[in-house]
């Protein structure tokens, strides 16, 4: 049995087929090593079911082109293609003959769950996501964060990558500090104390939860303590209601992201890198690359195309957050990955050319680090921003967001679009049980095809011959770049596909469906093959519907 897809069956026999042109290939002086190989599923059955344009890639005239397109054409007749096409500037069309087309089918029949997956390399990745500080509840920023992340975590795995993952956490420096003295007054109110919270500090109903719940553990323990401005005095009880509001905002943190389907692998501290020491051996590694200027510290970026020098310290002497970052990446590094990634906001984007540059520095290549920058997401309702949260005070939070459209609408949404871009998730819509929500209209299909199985049952057929029709091989053609398209993601990162891929599938189906007779009962041999053509796409839909955290419904 041949372990190529059937895509990568289409490339190798292009490839091979042009590589033996030698008499053109000499005069025209083709590279073969420069030839691009790109098979793709037709648009349209009168397109063939596959197509390249790999003879346009050569650079020849149009002229030139459609010749050698044709000579290669002629050839591919003779391999497993029953029909090929020229069609200009230089497209090759290809109808694939039905025993290496309808493969398909028996391989989704045996594989199952398993079905698009490929065998284990040694590879290892690292990917970092989320890392939101842990000073307030999850905003529904950082549950697209989650699931670009958690579906990119997935798909590696099904293409055998093994991955850790890793959530950073920001425990250390004035943020956290603030968060003890937020706590501090809080516990202070509980106790029936009089005092008010300065505006700089954090405002979010879940820190007048943690105040509460101090109180009910420790009483009026802590009564007497003495704040200085927006600080503790003590250094001891400003890390006790530090680390005891960190702890229980973390738990929350974990809480949301297990009901939003994410864990993590490794959870990071970067009070942990503090006293570990590994900041100041950074810093002595880069120490060939920084100069001093009013005071404070500089990395030499510009000396790598950088706009302007990046401050590693300041001139109070206290840390920026670029120098413990640089740590933990040389940490990161350090484990023995072959790559590692981070997922970082918009307003990171220029920041990680820096992380890169650092490294560099330090003698890593920065081709080992890819950082996927990740655009803002709103709700909106009636064309309004939808604002509804009653416990941050602030932004719309994880939680708010389960509770307003569920887990299965908000894992879709959040990675149906390119994560380059903008996003506007129309609660309505989102929530809609009609084919104008993508999400069910892909559920519909599963479901659909879930109750049309338990009316029928049939042995599997020897061969499938009998699918003939353009929606048959319509159909067909999208099974057979599922396993392909995931390969694809986990080289591009591109998440979003995943989605488009499953809602043309879900299309390809419902117009098969509408337009033919499944289960018809004066034609036994086609309604077996039918029917586990459609079984088949059941399948697919399940596992990719898997992989971004979506359930299949079993009915609608």
């Amino acid at each position: 049995m041949n372990s190529l897809n059937l895509i990568e069956q289409i490339n190798k026999v292009l490839f091979d087929t042009i590589s033996k042109e030698t008499k053109f290939i000499l005069e025209y002086k083709i590279d073969l090593s420069t030839i691009v190989i790109k098979t793709e599923k037709s648009r349209d059955q009168k397109f063939g079911d596959y197509s390249t344009n790999a003879i346009m890639l050569l650079g020849f005239d149009q002229q030139k082109t459609m010749d050698f397109a044709n000579i290669i054409a002629h050839k591919l007749l003779l391999k497993f293609f029953y029909k090929v096409e020229v069609v200009a500037p230089g497209f090759i069309n290809m109808w694939v003959n039905n025993y290496e087309n309808f493969n398909v089918i028996n391989a989704i029949e045996n594989q199952k769950e398993k079905f698009g997956c490929l065998p284990k390399t040694k590879l290892l990745y690292n990917i970092e996501f989320v890392s939101a500080n842990p000073t307030g509840l999850l905003h529904i920023g950082h549950a697209r964060n989650a699931a670009i992340g958690n579906t990119l975590v997935n798909i590696w795995k099904t293409c055998g990558i093994n991955v850790n993952t890793e959530y950073y956490i920001n425990d250390a420096g004035n943020q956290i500090d603030l968060l003890g003295y937020s706590t501090c007054v809080r516990y202070l109110q509980a106790c029936g104390k009089q005092i008010e919270l300065l505006p700089e500090a954090y405002h979010g109903q879940e820190v007048i939860d943690i105040g509460k719940q101090l109180f009910k553990e420790v009483n009026n323990k802590y009564l007497n303590v003495k704040l200085i401005e927006n600080r503790i005095e003590d250094k001891e009880i400003s890390a006790f209601f530090s680390n005891y509001a960190k702890k229980y905002l973390l738990e929350i943190i974990k809480q949301t992201l297990k009901a939003f389907g994410v864990t993590f692998d490794i959870w990071s501290s970067e009070q942990t890198i503090k006293d570990s020491g590994l900041i100041e051996k950074t810093l002595n590694a880069l120490k060939e690359y920084t100069f001093e200027k009013e005071g404070a510290l500089f990395l030499k970026t510009t000396q790598f195309g950088d706009d302007k020098d990046r401050v590693l310290i300041k001139s109070n002497k206290t840390n920026t957050y670029f120098l413990p970052d640089i740590a933990y990446h040389v940490l990161k590094l350090s484990r023995g990955y072959n790559k590692i990634f981070n997922i970082w906001g918009a307003d990171h984007k220029a920041y990680s050319q820096d992380i890169k540059i650092a490294m560099e520095m330090l003698g890593f290549k920065a081709e080992k680090i890819e950082i996927l920058i990740m655009q803002m997401v709103r709700l909106v309702k009636n064309k309004q921003e939808f604002k509804m949260s009653k416990r941050s005070g602030v932004s719309l939070t994880v939680q708010d967001l389960l509770d307003t459209i569920g887990k299965d609408a908000a894992r879709w949404y959040m990675v149906a679009q390119a994560m380059t871009s903008h996003i506007e998730i129309d609660v309505d819509k989102a929530t809609k049980k009609s084919n104008d929500n993508p999400l069910y209209y892909v559920q519909y299909a599963y479901a659909r095809i879930n109750q049309m199985c338990a009316k029928a049952s049939y042995e599997l057929p020897k061969n499938f011959y009998l699918l003939t029709n353009d929606y048959e091989r319509d159909l067909i053609g999208w099974l057979n770049i599922y396993q392909p398209t995931l390969i694809a993601i986990s080289k591009s990162c591109e998440v979003h596909k995943l989605c488009g891929y499953l809602l043309n599938l879900a299309r390809s189906f419902h117009a098969f469906y509408t337009n033919n007779i499944i289960i018809d009962k004066n034609n036994e041999p086609l309604s077996s093959q039918r029917y586990y053509l459609a079984k088949a796409v059941k399948q697919v839909i399940a596992n990719g519907l898997k992989l971004i955290g979506v359930s299949a419904w079993e009915k609608m």
